[in-house]
């Protein structure tokens, strides 16, 4: 029974901020950004942070067990006071840019750059 997914099944460069947590509160000044990326099979060379549609900041990397695991990341923003909108996007090893146009996952993966909502008070 077709089920109506890729053939191959691939696993997309991704990337996803874990804290602060979507729609927080932190307090202005120096804020950790931070979260993972993957590109099984591929690595990740490039993490970066944008806020509020300026410009790309670039994340530190830890260093992966291997080209296969997940890659930890972070950033240390500059907060000040007001509503912001983080975004993360990723490059793979092989330098492909995680896709940036949201996708659902069927039929060939998910896409889109993960993006959360921060008050700064």
């Amino acid at each position: 029974m077709p089920l109506g997914w890729a053939k191959l099944g691939p696993i997309k460069t991704a990337s996803r901020i874990d804290v602060p947590s979507p729609a927080s509160t932190v307090q202005a000044g120096t804020v950790a950004v931070a979260g993972v990326a993957w590109a099984p099979d591929r690595g990740i060379s490039k993490v970066e942070l944008q806020v509020d549609n300026g410009e790309w900041q670039p994340a530190q990397l830890s260093t992966p067990i291997s080209k296969t695991t997940w890659v930890q990341w972070l950033v240390r923003w500059q907060a000040v006071s007001g509503n912001h909108q983080l975004r993360v996007r990723a490059t793979d090893g092989a330098g492909a840019l995680q896709v940036e146009e949201p996708h659902d996952p069927a039929p060939n993966g998910a896409t889109g750059y993960h993006t959360i909502p921060v008050t700064v008070s």
